[in-house]
């Protein structure tokens, strides 16, 4: 029983993290209708933009969570402006196809300006606490109270101020918000700014939990994160919060009792069985196309 707990433990940690980075795919998708491929890539250059400050810079833990987070920001909204935005009235296939590029190209990139080799940063883990059932680091515990203030901070915005409210207008029908007199490109250029800082504060956590850095870190984490988003529900910021929460527990509890080298299998056979089951998602009741909470 403490073996299946300490999974749990373990399955919250790793939704903490999922879950930041879902919710920044679903509002891309939310306010341009583009599944960005990316996205991944947004996280490796928040992890590798904080790896720098550290490195170079001598910074905190703290200053380079904030460094991560205005490199996260600042590639969201060049993607939207260099990439999104220019493939707006093509075929969704073709936008696709472009993040598909644009991410071989970033990665690329990240592959010749810091090599192939791992890299990690050198913040103590602090000691291991028991907090009830559960085992958890001092940075453990950390990430998953960050996650919960981002979750708010998202909520506030979204629910009580005019850029939230514009926002969810732009997510429902871009054209009827811009002649109702909202600037709807100002919007999705704010709402990919948004994603970006928080891709890029996940990719800083996810780099320091798993302890190493390569620029390929963002593949399988955007896996997860589709996953999470529409096994959750595609366009809902707090479905898709849900459903990192439960993809996270879904994979930790079936690699301790089978093995870690299937957890990606697992991830992706749950989200075969969410689909034919809940193709809205499992926390939506009809389509989830619209950003609401």
């Amino acid at each position: 029983m403490s073996i299946f707990w300490i999974s749990i433990g373990m399955g919250l940690a790793v939704a903490a993290i999922l879950a930041l980075s879902a919710v920044a795919f679903t509002l891309e998708y939310a306010v341009s209708r583009v599944v960005n491929l990316a996205h991944g890539e947004v996280l490796t250059i928040g992890a590798y933009a904080a790896y720098v400050g550290e490195t170079n810079f001598h910074l905190n833990l703290y200053m380079c969570a904030v460094v991560a987070t205005i490199a996260g920001s600042l590639a969201g909204m060049g993607l939207n402006f260099f990439l999104i935005e220019q493939f707006r009235n093509q075929k969704a296939l073709s936008t696709l196809i472009a993040t598909l590029g644009a991410s071989l190209i970033l990665q690329n990139l990240l592959l010749i300006g810091f090599g192939g080799a791992s890299v990690s940063y050198s913040f103590a883990q602090g000691n291991l606490l028991h907090v009830g059932p559960f085992l958890w680091t001092v940075l453990t515990i950390k990430v998953m109270i960050s996650t919960l203030i981002v979750a708010a901070i998202i909520y506030v915005m979204i629910q009580r101020t005019r850029i939230g409210k514009a926002l969810r207008a732009v997510s429902q029908n871009r054209d009827l918000a811009r002649v109702s007199g909202i600037p709807a490109r100002q919007v999705v250029m704010h709402t990919w700014a948004l994603a970006g800082a928080v891709s890029g504060f996940a990719g800083f956590l996810y780099g320091e939990t798993v302890g190493t850095i390569t620029p390929s870190i963002g593949n399988g984490f955007l896996l997860l994160s589709i996953t999470a988003a529409v096994g959750g529900g595609l366009g809902r910021p707090y479905a898709t919060l849900g459903g990192a929460l439960v993809l996270g527990l879904v994979m930790s509890i079936a690699g301790t009792y089978t093995s870690s080298a299937y957890q990606l299998v697992i991830a992706f056979g749950f989200l075969v069985v969410m689909l034919l089951i809940k193709p809205n998602g499992i926390f939506v009741r009809g389509k989830a196309q619209m950003v609401r909470a």
